[in-house]
């Protein structure tokens, strides 16, 4: 258990409470046996605890003594997983032991009864596609790899927003370039045009997917030295690094989204 765990408790009583207020819509919870395998998302619709993270919770029938392994893993999000008796005591809980910012707990069953299955992320307001696995006995995660990558974003952008700031100081480095990291929300399908654009630094655009490789960047696609990217919305959630293309070099910007592709430039117009 680590020391995300040390507040489950405190969140949980939320849940509790947000779980009733809920209940003339119906129970917002599925059951979940030994053997499954769940695939399924966090959405903004869903009920979130106090530390605003977003969770969908299942229930596990048990004996007492059963031994129980629980998975989470999740390309868009850093997980975080819980496992409760009938009563929301906190059994155990786990954020990163699954390698790779995925979650993986054991437990033993102390009495013979119905347990809750959180799944629910490390930030606030997380979104994204999940896999849900619970296994009877005690197994070894898959994989120990460092969890990295998963950045704290800024804020939001959408079609349509237009955002002034400044990168520098108090801004993290990231091989040697301070960075921001922005959500882009665009419809499904939809063409939509990044601008970054400064005139005090270098600007370089980063299109992430969760913590996985870099889906594409530009750095002088919106002419002199700003940066442009064309994208379509896609069906999982995406964020935007904005960085500059030398070391430590700060300055202020603009972060726009417009709807269409703009034309970008093929060759770096951007002078030393």
């Amino acid at each position: 258990m680590n020391s995300h765990s040390a507040t489950a408790a405190v969140l949980l009583v939320a849940a509790c409470a947000t779980t009733a207020a809920a209940q003339d819509e119906g129970p917002r919870f599925a059951e979940i046996s030994y053997g499954d395998v769940v695939a399924s998302q966090l959405e903004i619709e869903d009920d979130s605890l106090v530390d605003g993270s977003l969770y969908k919770m299942y229930v596990l029938s048990g004996v007492a003594g059963d031994s129980v392994t629980i998975s989470l893993s999740s390309r868009d999000f850093n997980t975080h997983l819980m496992l409760t008796d009938s009563v929301d005591t906190v059994l155990e809980a786990d954020d990163d032991s699954g390698g790779e910012c995925n979650s993986h707990l054991t437990a033993v069953l102390p009495t013979d009864g119905y347990y809750i299955v959180y799944a629910t992320s490390t930030f606030r307001a997380r979104v994204g596609e999940f896999e849900l696995s619970v296994q009877k006995g005690l197994h070894s995660p898959g994989s120990t790899a460092v969890c990295g990558g998963f950045f704290e974003t800024k804020g939001a952008v959408a079609i349509g927003d237009s955002i002034r700031g400044n990168l520098g100081p108090p801004d993290q480095i990231l091989q040697g370039s301070y960075y921001q990291v922005w959500d882009v929300s665009i419809p499904v399908g939809e063409t939509a045009t990044i601008d970054l654009k400064s005139g005090e630094f270098d600007a370089v655009l980063v299109l992430y997917r969760g913590f996985a490789s870099p889906l594409t960047m530009d750095d002088d696609g919106g002419g002199a030295c700003h940066a442009r990217l064309v994208i379509e919305g896609p069906s999982y959630p995406i964020k935007v690094m904005i960085r500059s293309g030398k070391e430590e070099e700060t300055g202020e910007f603009q972060l726009r989204v417009v709807p269409g592709a703009l034309p970008v430039v093929a060759e770096s117009q951007c002078l030393p």
